[in-house]
């Protein structure tokens, strides 16, 4: 700068200062003052631009994170198996997954921005509107369940609020529960036949639930079978405590078990019996487990028919012990007592009436037919004596044996026979010892007179009997008495051989009878009251043939001609039975064993002279006894008529004598009248 310049430009401020009141001073501090700011702004201005840089890559970064984010959350969205959407309150598509436009057919672009109405048939989208409409009103959400064809799916859909508290949008997803429906229907089919193996078990089933620390217990469920058992339904039960359902319940084996068992989780095994007026009336055996789940399972079996069973298989094994020894000694006295009766009926035939010996060997005679009779009590419950059975008229049978029975007596009976009765095959004789039995007993167990009523009936057993008993027809007799009863610590006992309470008494009868039941197939049972009575039910195998004519005549004569053989090992009834023959004007020849008889059947044959009728013993110590020797007779002569006797056989030739070639059958001891009758058959009918 030139002086010049320099010189008018201090004039200028000179002329300001004197115009303005402005020193050089004051203007200088204005510039800097000045420059201070503008520093200070371009220093702001840096510090803020820096920071602006360092905002806009941090939300660069948020923004990128945030489409990543976004970009995750829609290929999670769309990965869902499941269909997701949301809607807005109109029922348009704001937003949905891949699942739920992959359903529809489209892309979801596709279907963003469409109503309900354009994505479904209109039938389903009605209904989608009114549930849109419930969700809008309600506010609250709805779940449902739709089938299409095999198909399933399941719904839920949800309201989505605004600020203002109102439903701006509708947001849901369905699900494809197919296989779960599948899986659900499978369960309960596999539940319906467990429930009904469960009810239908043929052994009882009962779950409890512990109460108290097993201080009691609570029926939770019980089968069908379990219900019977326990005489209880389910109904009255479920819910309530043992206790209350049995009182005395903590009195029996069952309920410590059920604690021990839940206490310690280890199986227990109970017998249970029920009592009614002190008898035994069902043996039930339990089995308990703690179930995983903490409660106590109860397996019941009813045993009753089982130990009913034994109970007869151990008085069956009583009998033949017994009967070992008796059917030995029988055999013999048999035979002995049939020499006597032989005789004496022999001596009778041909004595008067008015003879003195008469009378004497009359009364030989009764004792003798006493003797006979144990001899057969004997014999019926020893092994072998098979009942020769005949069709017969039960009624008839029962009511003649009855009246005979009780003559003389204080007590009379009351029958009432059913007339349409079936028909039964028994032994007349051993049938006719078991009727006198019951009926002599009951007169006794009434000291003052009474009424014994005696019954038939017809019955059908079934196979869901507790009796012993096939399944079938059966013929019913009851002998029922009003006398003073039997105890219950005897019933048990009474039809065990030589037990008897009464002063008098060989302890035979009830055991006789019970023994000639189970020979004939049938079942004899008691029940008694002390000083109401006692019942005895009986019975016996019905049978379809005819009933067998009755003669009623009960002496028999005859007189015929021919020749007739008897073998016997006992020469005194070979020499009773000859008389009692050629008292009837046959001739006879005798043999003392099968080998004999043969023998002499074989050469007579071969003559002129053959023999018209044998009669064979069928046991021979030591030879060829009736059985053997019918065989070797039927090949010298197969026209041959033979009869078969024994006072005892464990062989069923005695009962089913025709199987073996026989005409007929005589039982040791008989009488004359008993011959003369069986020759009258034999002679009048076609062998």
């Amino acid at each position: 700068m030139t002086p010049e310049e320099h010189s008018v430009i201090r004039n200028k401020w000179l002329n300001v200062k004197y115009e303005y009141g402005i020193s050089k001073t004051d203007v200088i501090r204005w510039v800097l003052s000045i420059a201070g700011i503008a520093s200070l702004f371009i220093i702001f201005f840096l510090i803020w631009n820096k920071r602006l840089k360092k905002e806009v890559a941090l939300r660069k970064k948020i923004e990128v994170a945030l489409r990543k984010n976004e970009e995750n959350l829609r290929s999670m969205f769309n990965a869902i198996s499941e269909s997701v959407f949301l809607f807005d309150n109109k029922g348009v598509l704001l937003t949905a997954n891949n699942t739920f436009a992959v359903r529809l057919g489209k892309q979801v672009n596709d279907c963003v921005g469409k109503s309900i109405k354009s994505l479904i048939p209109d039938d389903v989208a009605a209904q989608r509107m009114t549930m849109v409409e419930k969700i809008i009103q309600s506010g609250q959400p709805v779940q449902f369940e739709e089938q299409s064809q095999q198909c399933w799916t399941y719904y839920s859909l949800f309201p989505v609020l605004d600020s203002s508290g109102l439903v701006d949008r509708i947001a849901g997803f369905e699900m494809d529960i197919t296989d779960q429906k599948k899986y659900e229907r499978s369960l309960k089919e596999s539940e319906k036949q467990f429930r009904h193996f469960f009810e239908h078990l043929p052994i009882g089933v009962a779950v409890y639930e512990s109460v108290n620390n097993g201080e009691d217990f609570i029926f939770s469920d019980i089968n069908i079978t379990g219900q019977k058992l326990s005489k209880v339904s389910i109904d009255e039960i479920r819910g309530k405590k043992l206790t209350q359902v049995f009182p005395g319940a903590r009195e029996l084996g069952l309920f410590k078990a059920l604690q021990d068992s839940w206490r310690t989780g280890k199986p227990y095994h109970v017998p249970f019996r029920q009592y009614k007026d002190e008898r035994i009336i069902q043996w039930v055996e339990n089995r308990i487990f703690r179930h995983p789940s903490g409660k106590v399972v109860a397996l019941y079996d009813d045993r009753t028919k089982l130990m009913r069973l034994e109970e007869g298989l151990r008085q069956t094994q009583k009998m033949e012990a017994v009967g070992t020894l008796a059917g030995g000694i029988a055999h013999d006295f048999n035979n002995m007592l049939g020499v006597i009766t032989g005789n004496i009926s022999y001596a009778l035939s041909i004595l008067n009436n008015d003879d003195e010996l008469y009378e004497v060997l009359s009364d030989v005679q009764e004792s003798s037919k006493q003797a006979q009779s144990l001899t057969h009590q004997l014999l019926t419950f020893s092994k072998g004596g098979a009942p020769i059975k005949k069709v017969s008229n039960i009624n008839r049978l029962i009511k003649e044996s009855a009246i005979f029975s009780l003559r003389g007596a204080k007590a009379n009976c009351d029958f009432v026979f059913l007339q349409d009765l079936f028909a039964a095959e028994i032994d007349e004789g051993q049938i006719n010892q078991v009727i006198g039995n019951l009926v002599i007993n009951a007169n006794q167990a009434m000291a003052n007179g009474g009424t014994i009523k005696v019954r038939t009936e017809n019955a059908e057993i079934g196979a869901e009997s507790d009796l012993p008993l096939s399944t079938g027809r059966y013929i019913k007799i009851i002998v029922e008495d009003q006398g003073i009863g039997i105890s219950q610590k005897h019933i048990s006992n009474i039809f065990e051989p030589y037990f008897s309470t009464k002063q008098k008494g060989s302890g035979l009868g009830l055991a006789t009878t019970y023994s000639i039941i189970k020979k004939h197939d049938g079942h004899i049972s008691v029940y008694s009251e002390i000083e109401k009575g006692t019942v005895f039910t009986i019975y016996l195998p019905a049978s379809l043939k005819a009933v067998d004519k009755i003669k009623d005549s009960e002496k028999f004569n005859h007189i015929g001609h021919g020749k007739i053989l008897i073998m016997d090992d006992q020469k005194p009834i070979l020499d009773m039975v000859e008389r009692m023959l050629n008292r009837m004007e046959y001739e006879t020849a005798a043999a003392i064993d099968g080998t004999q008889a043969v023998k002499m059947y074989r050469e007579a044959h071969l003559s002129s002279k053959g023999f018209d009728l044998v009669i064979l013993d069928l046991t021979v110590p030591g030879g060829m006894g009736g059985a053997e020797t019918i065989v070797e007779l039927l090949k010298v002569d197969p026209k041959v008529k033979a009869v078969v006797s024994s006072g005892y056989s464990n062989d069923p030739v005695m009962a089913n004598y025709e199987n073996y070639g026989f005409c007929g059958v005589i039982p040791k001891p008989y009488t004359k009248s008993q011959l003369s009758e069986l020759l009258n058959k034999i002679f009048g009918d076609k062998c």
